[in-house]
């Protein structure tokens, strides 16, 4: 799987003209690389790498935070243990679905 995402960004022609100009150059290998080293270059020059880094954690655990969310006091005791158990029961329901 793909970890990165897909944005749609509206450009003038004149920016898509110079953009395809550094690809045919070989400055990248497509308009998509491009935009996403401006896109890299910008956010370092308002940010901090440590601050890139620190708003990357503080995603990172919000998500765990979430997945942990689902599991309540009568759960099993582990994230794995639930992935285990949702997988067994929807195998089971599609089985019994198809008797």
């Amino acid at each position: 799987m793909d970890p990165t995402k897909k944005i749609i960004v509206r450009l003038s022609p004149e920016t898509i003209i110079i953009l395809q100009k550094l690809v045919d150059r070989g400055d990248y290998d497509s308009l998509s690389e491009s935009v996403s080293d401006a896109i890299d270059k910008m956010i370092l020059s308002k940010l901090t790498e440590e601050e890139v880094g620190k708003f990357v954690k503080e995603h990172a655990e919000e998500k765990a935070l979430k997945m942990e969310s689902l599991l309540t006091d009568g759960d099993p005791e582990s994230m794995d243990d639930a992935v285990r158990r949702a997988v067994k029961e929807y195998v089971r329901s599609r089985m019994q679905s198809e008797e």
